[in-house]
């Protein structure tokens, strides 16, 4: 194998350890959501930041023609190739859910958010004038 041929095929082995590790940061801070876990929300949002701003650095540009199943089986760097196209199908799956999640997660806040506000109970903020007490009548 010529040295460019060694060098390309490690290229593709970090660059799949990536996408895989930002797939892994990208569950993990789905779980995060979902535990109501902020420190790990964070944490997990930090790595990601970091493997996708490695990965901008260093473009990976897809063949445009599918690798033939057959080529794939006895080419090193076409398996590497493949494996790496099927780690961006999965991660734009898993982003589709976490856009999702983001949004269901950010509406309920804004509802909790409101529902404070409105009865007087919102942060920092003086009571409302109706929790008062008042005595109210009424004549026949």
């Amino acid at each position: 194998m010529p040295k460019s041929d060694e060098i390309r095929t490690q290229e593709q082995v970090e660059h799949l350890a990536q996408v895989q590790g930002l797939l892994h940061a990208v569950a993990s801070a789905i779980s995060a959501i979902e535990k109501n876990d902020l420190t790990q929300f964070e944490t997990q949002l930090a790595i990601q930041e970091t493997i996708c701003n490695r990965l901008s650095g260093n473009k990976w540009i897809p063949s445009l023609a599918t690798p033939d199943k057959a080529l794939v089986g006895e080419n090193p760097t076409a398996q590497l190739t493949q494996r790496i196209r099927q780690g961006y199908i999965a991660l734009a799956q898993l982003n589709r859910a976490y856009s999702e999640l983001v949004k269901r997660a950010r509406r309920s806040v804004g509802l909790i958010a409101a529902l404070y506000s409105s009865q007087g109970e919102g942060y920092n903020q003086a009571p409302s004038p109706s929790t008062h007490r008042h005595t109210w009548s009424c004549e026949v």
